[in-house]
């Protein structure tokens, strides 16, 4: 799939740059990428990243080691007779890795960088460069951490492709390619292919690809978190079954729930956070979509028929997680128009309110997702509605709008 075809669900006006982690993406992409110049080290130079690159590919990639020493440990001696370019291009290349992720902390990131020279003005400084939360991206857990050689495996594979990219000339087209190139990773396996093959799943091309469109493409970094979510909420989009890709999923799924759940008192995490707010979180996070039940009228009914007939303390509160069948409010609307908002059993009206429309197939059975016409409908009081479902229950001879109309209007007579 092309990422020209990935439909944008709502047109954003969110100052991303307000936030480090964008604006520095930005200006890493325009110094390094573009001008050929380290940013996150003062060395004024002009880089060769070709040669660069293909050195850092020698001594890290083809040079890998599988020894049980710690990462640190391992980089130094990989480096040991690397050139200063390649360690300065390097530093580069971690830098990003790390910068955006707000487990790892201000300091050890510009320690990343130091590691490889003596004179520490050789590395920028400040939080300018070096930043915690709010303006990092993600908290993406140990997997990025533990994962860390072939994050930037993958890293390394990205920005090379993206440097050696004739078509790559200025920020806007450096950011399309990264996001062309992590999507195929993700995606299509492209990643395991060519220099820099990368054999395992990395979270660092989902940073990639929100960092390169945050409009169209979730701060989420774990794979597991993103199959999670699309699964959970699946319902919540059941009415699109020509929607595959999954980060459209995610964007809709995010679209339709996003008015239901509130900013914690902070606007901007719910923009940027959306599914690891703390009424949200609790719904995904280690639930299956079997697991959850679907709320209905006719679940109301059934509740309360069950009910034995003795008093018991009431009033109580308990957290409960249900789902929402989707509804068409337009279909809605347009019923209780056309009925005058009045029971079309009982001839109850009251200011165009407290009237529901009931639909003569109910939604709680349907399967999967069909079409609902306004010969479906029809508008009820909420007692003749709560009467619909209780003598649906008894025959399905009720789904025909005669049989069911006659039937409540014989309760009235």
């Amino acid at each position: 799939m092309q990422l020209e075809s990935l439909e944008l669900i709502r047109e954003s006006s969110f100052d991303w740059a307000r936030f480090h982690a964008y604006r520095v993406f930005d200006e890493s992409l325009q110094r390094f990428i573009i001008g050929r110049k380290s940013y996150v080290t003062t060395h004024p130079q002009q880089l060769d990243l070709e040669a660069a690159f293909k050195e850092i590919r020698s001594c890290f990639s083809e040079g890998f080691d599988d020894s049980s020493a710690n990462f640190e440990e391992k980089v130094r001696s990989q480096f040991e007779v690397a050139s200063e370019e390649s360690k300065i291009v390097f530093a580069n290349v971690e830098f990003l890795w790390a910068m955006p992720m707000g487990n790892i902390s201000p300091r050890t990131k510009r320690g990343y960088a130091k590691r490889w020279f003596t004179d520490e003005s050789e590395v920028v400084t400040g939080e300018r460069y070096f930043f915690g939360s709010p303006h990092t991206i993600a908290n993406p857990g140990l997997w990025y951490l533990m994962n860390k050689y072939w994050e930037l495996i993958a890293l390394l594979r990205v920005l090379n492709l993206v440097a050696s990219d004739e078509e790559v000339v200025d920020i806007a087209s450096a950011k399309k390619r990264i996001a062309e190139l992590s999507y195929a990773a993700i995606y299509e396996g492209a990643a395991k292919e060519g220099h820099f093959a990368v054999t395992k799943v990395c979270g660092v091309h989902s940073a990639l690809l929100h960092l390169s469109a945050p409009d169209k493409f979730e701060s989420i970094i774990s794979e597991n978190h993103k199959q999670q979510i699309a699964k959970v909420f699946e319902h919540v989009i059941s009415d699109r079954p020509e929607i595959k890709c999954r980060e459209q999923k995610i964007r809709l799924i995010r679209e339709r729930l996003y008015d239901d759940y509130g900013d914690e008192g902070d606007p901007d995490r719910k923009h940027r956070w959306f599914f690891y707010l703390s009424r949200l979180k609790p719904l995904w996070v280690g639930k299956s979509a079997a697991s959850l039940k679907i709320a209905s009228i006719d679940d109301e009914v059934r509740r309360e028929q069950a009910a034995l007939d003795y008093s018991e303390v009431e009033g109580g509160k308990e957290a409960t997680i249900a789902y929402r069948v989707y509804r068409s409010a337009k279909l809605v609307t347009e019923a209780k128009k056309r009925d005058d908002f009045t029971c079309q059993a009982c001839e109850f009206t009251f200011r165009k309110q407290i009237v529901h429309v009931h639909h003569l197939d109910p939604l709680s059975e349907r399967q999967s997702p069909k079409q609902t016409t306004l010969d479906d409908l029809v508008t009820l009081c909420p007692n003749c509605h709560y009467l619909a479902h209780f003598w649906l229950r008894k025959s399905n001879r009720f789904k025909k709008i005669e049989e069911l109309l006659q039937k409540l209007r014989s309760i009235y007579s």
